[in-house]
């Protein structure tokens, strides 16, 4: 097989626990993968995914004067490929591919994977077009589902010069599979795989209601519906704790709604939490909330880890059937699926399960064995390096 490595935009990333689990497992399973980082981190590794002997070299600040000086010399000898006074889009990954394209060679690098097709794939896309350096990528969410109209480089065209496209869920697949028939026989299913160990096994029957909800705070995630759910049940005495777990735009507005509707003893906006934290805290609660809605801008959620993770903790799921959701949120099996946007059926739906604990439980472990069977990493990962081994095999 060709000598693979893999390509981030910032690793490991806060938010893409999923990115750094999956090198880890590479590297378990003998597939030492250096790996190339665009820019740093902004956060702390996380702490409980073995990243101690993993191979990270982090490319030069493209802002710097003194990578700018050198790649532009550099670039001299690609002026027929690319003219930035005509077209100025993409300039950092350009140069940035003129910098990793020679430190490839040196390696004897000879194949790139990236993960969302953003940032790192286009930095891909470049180091091919100048080095001849072949690469593939896994697809996410937003990446795909939302066109990036300004980019130079649109989605069709980095699928069908990578050697194959993994995504997340059996949904995303056929998405981009009717959306380019052209490249759909090398375009895969690869879910994010999980480590199993790390989770404490929560009891769904416990004690009165305690929720959880982990995600940005954006639109897309539908926190706000959440928020008028459990207003709607606390009028109604429904005895109840919702933690709402992440940062971002919302923050402010979602806090404004709760203190309209006085909520204040009863939602908790926590913050972002650590991964360690986060596995207490699912491991506290007795049900999952995940309230996804597709936004404006028609961006949406596919499969969120997080779900995964809560049914790693035998906790049972209330969720939205968006995207690939329905590939593991199984309705009256091992959740219940609602229509996005409602709060009067979120609100229904948590009444329920509130009302009966023993399907908490019942759905919880029917969740747990789900992801045994589907969503193990040792398995996802597995299926990802048969695709490395026929596409880069040569």
């Amino acid at each position: 097989m060709r000598r693979l490595a893999y390509l981030f935009e910032r690793f490991p990333a806060f938010t893409k626990t999923f990115c750094a689990r999956e090198v880890a497992e590479l590297y378990r399973q003998n597939l030492r993968v250096p790996v190339f980082s665009i820019r740093r981190p902004n956060d702390d590794r996380p702490l409980n995914i073995p990243l101690n002997g993993v191979d990270i070299r982090y490319l030069p600040d493209s802002n710097g004067l003194r990578f700018k000086v050198l790649t532009r010399l550099a670039a001299q000898r690609f002026s027929h490929t690319w003219n930035p006074k005509q077209d100025p889009r993409d300039k950092h990954r350009f140069h940035e591919a003129i910098h990793l394209g020679p430190v490839l060679e040196k390696e004897g690098i000879t194949a790139l994977h990236a993960h969302f097709a953003g940032m790192a794939t286009r930095t891909a896309w470049w180091t091919k077009r100048l080095f001849g350096i072949p690469y593939s990528f896994t697809g996410h969410a937003n990446d795909i589902f939302v066109e990036k109209r300004d980019q130079r480089l649109p989605l069709g065209q980095l699928i069908q010069d990578a050697e194959f496209v993994a995504t997340e869920t059996d949904f995303s697949t056929q998405y981009l599979q009717l959306k380019f028939p052209e490249s759909a026989g090398k375009i895969h299913r690869v879910y994010n795989g999980l480590d199993l160990d790390p989770f404490r096994q929560a009891d769904p029957e416990a004690g009165s209601l305690e929720m959880l909800a982990i995600g940005r705070l954006i639109p897309k995630k539908g926190f706000d519906g959440l928020v008028r759910a459990c207003n709607m049940l606390v009028s109604k005495g429904l005895q109840l704790r919702c933690r709402i777990v992440g940062a971002g735009p919302e923050h402010v507005p979602l806090r404004q709604l709760i203190d309209q509707f006085a909520l204040s003893k009863f939602v908790e906006l926590t913050g972002p939490k650590a991964q360690p934290e986060i596995v207490e805290l699912l491991a506290q609660s007795n049900l999952f909330v995940f309230p996804a809605v597709e936004d404006g801008s028609g961006d949406r959620d596919n499969l969120p880890t997080v779900i995964i993770e809560a049914m790693a903790s035998g906790l049972p799921v209330i969720a939205t059937g968006l995207g690939g959701i329905g590939e593991i949120v199984t309705h009256q099996a091992n959740g219940l699926i609602v229509p996005e946007g409602d709060a009067d059926a979120l609100a229904d739906a948590i009444a329920f399960l509130a009302e009966h604990a023993d399907l908490r439980k019942r759905y919880g472990q029917n969740g747990l064995a789900v992801v045994k069977e589907k969503f193990r990493a040792e398995t996802t990962v597995k299926g990802l390096i048969e695709l490395f081994q026929r596409y880069f095999g040569e």
